[in-house]
């Protein structure tokens, strides 16, 4: 592979000076989702496998996700195009999946499904001030990449699925699942 060529491998934003030291805090995993190019902090992408097989949960729409088997527990998985509020099929299997976490055994881990990865690039996390989960947008080799707050994601994950919970499924006098 050409590292030149985008998305073939390691790409970067800005090239540092010699002698730099480019710390994890400062790289992002670029990728593409939908045709458009993400970014999340390395520092909370726990693992990048390959999506296998989906199991369904009954209460959450087959179109919103469902949960993988990774390393014994249940993981949940959440759509990016759920995420994102985009039109695509259902993810074949075999495609890049984003464990996103600080570390492989975080409770609240989750995955997502991407379409491909790009590499990782130099540049500093962002946080989001607005409503959605994309704090910034900076140019990388004639593209514009979404630079996302994990926290945010996380945020949107959790809006996600639970609006995707079929109403009758909860039990508002008691807080719990029927």
């Amino acid at each position: 592979m050409n590292p030149e060529t985008p998305g073939s491998g390691l790409v970067t934003a800005a090239t540092p000076f010699e002698g730099d030291v480019v710390s994890a805090s400062d790289r992002l995993l670029a990728f593409e989702l939908c045709g458009t190019l993400f970014a999340l902090p390395i520092a909370d992408v726990a693992e990048v496998t390959e999506l296998d097989q989906l199991a369904s949960v009954p209460t959450v729409h087959r179109k919103v996700g469902g949960v993988v088997n990774h390393h014994g527990d249940a993981v949940p998985i959440v759509y990016g195009d759920a995420l994102f509020e985009t039109d695509r099929p259902l993810y074949p299997k075999n495609r890049p999946l984003l464990i996103l976490a600080k570390d492989p055994d975080d409770p609240h881990r989750y995955g997502v499904p991407v379409d491909r990865i790009w590499g990782l690039i130099d540049g500093p996390p962002a946080t989001s001030h607005g409503t959605g989960p994309v704090a910034e947008r900076r140019p990388l080799e004639g593209r514009m990449v979404s630079v996302l707050d994990p926290a945010s994601l996380l945020e949107r994950a959790m809006e996600v699925i639970g609006g995707s919970v079929a109403p009758e499924t909860i039990d508002s006098t008691h807080g719990g699942m029927t």
